[in-house]
């Protein structure tokens, strides 16, 4: 890590500037009010005095149809990324589209489900992030092919992703499993992505720590939804991530001890999730949503740690990211709230994570 002279040198433009952005996220009394708000049209209206005013207005302004709103956020999201890559120090800008570069790949995963599932690119339009080469109009000419393997063909033309997106096709066409060929894009991507973390440990321990976290994530999630199928352990080996904070051992160590999803979660005690474990036990649903907005929320409140005490350092760029992309995330699930009727109590439960 770097101090004094050389570190205001390298971040101090980049530094000053996601501070800017961050001010824009939404305060905690806009999130609270869009909790409250009683229609659709109610969460417009706060949101047209926030950083998603001109992406509103171009969908459709204050009378905005429900069903455009995401288009916005993502649109929204794609903007401030992008700046995020042209603010960053020129040394550190492949650092920062290695990281970002899971979007593009989320886009790809997008058109993935969406080829399995017999959908067209309206389907998935609203949700696709629009950034780099795997933009909306990319995304759309490739769901053109006839099939997944078709799909993943024309993704891997000239692709910087083509070993990534190889792997998918290789894995696909062993198994015909569309949720198997996603799992094998994660675990490509996450795999280049610890080459980065050394030198990443390097410029910020708080940067290593959000990717870490993020990784812990999905393999939490993995195991989850493998308990609550019945799966054996062994079955979801492949699908693992790598350079988490927990260990593959650990990790199974505490999928064996556990006779269902609440108590697996709550021997992952590092994550946090025993308020989350008795809100799923108690819940007549038992949504994976309750671990998710768990672990988005330690997530986030780790990046906003990292923004507050991490003030020019590479640490800030990556925080804002996780910032960014946990407040569109918050947003889809308070408007569908909204779209769904769901009351003010079970809408609290969604923005618990949100501290200042």
């Amino acid at each position: 890590m770097m101090y004094g002279s050389k570190a205001a040198r390298r971040y101090g433009y980049s530094s000053a500037r996601v501070k800017v952005m961050q001010s824009r996220l939404l305060s905690k009394k806009a999130v609270d009010d869009i909790a409250n708000a009683k229609d659709v049209e109610s969460v417009v209206s706060i949101l047209f005095n926030s950083d998603l005013k001109k992406e509103l207005e171009e969908f459709g302004g204050l009378g905005i149809p429900a069903e455009m709103i995401d288009f916005a956020l993502s649109k929204n999201m794609a903007k401030n990324i992008t700046k995020l890559i042209s603010i960053a120090p020129t040394t550190e800008r492949k650092l920062v589209r290695s990281i970002v570069g899971k979007w593009a790949l989320y886009n790809i995963k997008l058109a993935i489900e969406a080829k399995d599932k017999r959908k067209d690119f309206d389907s998935i339009a609203r949700y696709i992030v629009d950034i780099g080469r795997y933009d909306s109009s990319a995304i759309k000419e490739a769901m053109r092919e006839e099939s997944i393997e078709g799909l993943l063909g024309k993704f891997m033309i000239n692709s910087p992703y083509y070993p990534i997106l190889k792997e998918a096709l290789d894995t696909y066409k062993g198994t015909r499993s569309a949720i198997e060929a996603i799992a094998a894009i994660d675990k490509a991507y996450y795999r280049n992505l610890r080459s980065i973390l050394m030198p990443l440990r390097q410029l910020s321990n708080e940067s290593a720590l959000l990717v870490k976290m993020e990784i812990d994530m999905k393999n939490i999630l993995t195991l989850i939804r493998g308990k609550r199928l019945g799966m054996k352990f062994s079955d979801m080996d492949s699908m693992l991530l790598e350079s988490g904070r927990f260990s593959k051992k650990a990790l199974e160590q505490a999928y064996t001890d556990s006779k269902d999803a609440a108590e697996l979660a709550s021997h992952l005690k590092e994550m946090n999730l025993a308020q989350a474990a008795d809100e799923y036990k108690g819940s007549k649903t038992k949504q994976l949503l309750t671990f998710e907005i768990a672990m988005k929320s330690s997530i986030f409140n780790s990046a906003v740690r990292t923004l507050s005490h991490s003030i020019l350092s590479f640490g800030t760029i990556l925080a804002y990211s996780y910032m960014k992309e946990i407040e569109i995330y918050t947003l889809r699930i308070l408007i569908n709230g909204r779209l769904y009727g769901l009351s003010k109590e079970e809408t609290a439960k969604l923005i618990s994570w949100r501290k200042e």
